[in-house]
């Protein structure tokens, strides 16, 4: 099985582990948005956790940029928020979106190894040429792909020891920096919702 950057889908969806779906939809909010998928249902699903969740304020924030601007201008203001948060920022990223980043200090340190010797361990691992198998949105499709094949152990296990330990420092430097609604959004949700899985 390979992360390629898109969810991973069991076709025994009745019987999937609903926290399969979860983290995927969590993959594709991390993912660079892109016209085949970033539309209403997508920010419905997100407007309806975090409803869901009572997280009033991000879903205040959501609300108010998503109804002052039509598609077109919601996908560009999007791409051009996760290019400056994500990819590139002067004088620098502000959150990268990468493991080694802060438990090595560097871009594919030994975490990035780690992480992809678990996927190995598993059945997976990542063909996304010049992408880290340590992005973000690749340990959120992995998370995904083990609860849907009821490895729950498996899962725990990777959120507990190489998910958490970086996602709070990549949280707490995000939110350190002026914020983008749907961001701003996306990553109070995920962390709330990791916070549980912890």
């Amino acid at each position: 099985m390979e992360l390629n950057g898109d969810s991973y889908i069991n076709d025994d969806s009745c019987k999937r582990d609903p926290r399969s779906d979860l983290f995927s939809f969590f993959a594709l909010l991390m993912r660079y948005p892109e016209q085949s998928f970033f539309d209403d249902e997508v920010l419905d699903a997100l407007r309806g956790l975090l409803k869901f969740c009572e997280l009033d304020t991000p879903l205040a924030g959501l609300i108010e940029w998503q109804d002052d601007r039509d598609a077109q201008q919601l996908l560009n203001d999007a791409q051009t928020a996760y290019t400056h948060l994500f990819i590139n920022a002067a004088p620098h990223v502000i959150a990268p979106p990468y493991a080694s980043v802060y438990l090595d200090g560097d871009l594919q340190g030994r975490t990035t190894e780690q992480i992809r010797e678990f996927y190995l361990q598993h059945g997976f691992d990542v063909h996304v040429p010049g992408e880290p198998a340590d992005h973000i949105r690749f340990q959120f499709e992995f998370i995904a792909a083990l609860f849907a094949d009821d490895q729950e152990e498996a899962a725990v296990t990777f959120i507990r020891t190489l998910l958490h330990p970086w996602f709070c420092r990549f949280y707490e430097r995000f939110s350190k920096e002026p914020r983008h609604p749907f961001y701003e959004a996306s990553l109070q949700l995920i962390h709330t919702i990791v916070k549980e899985e912890q």
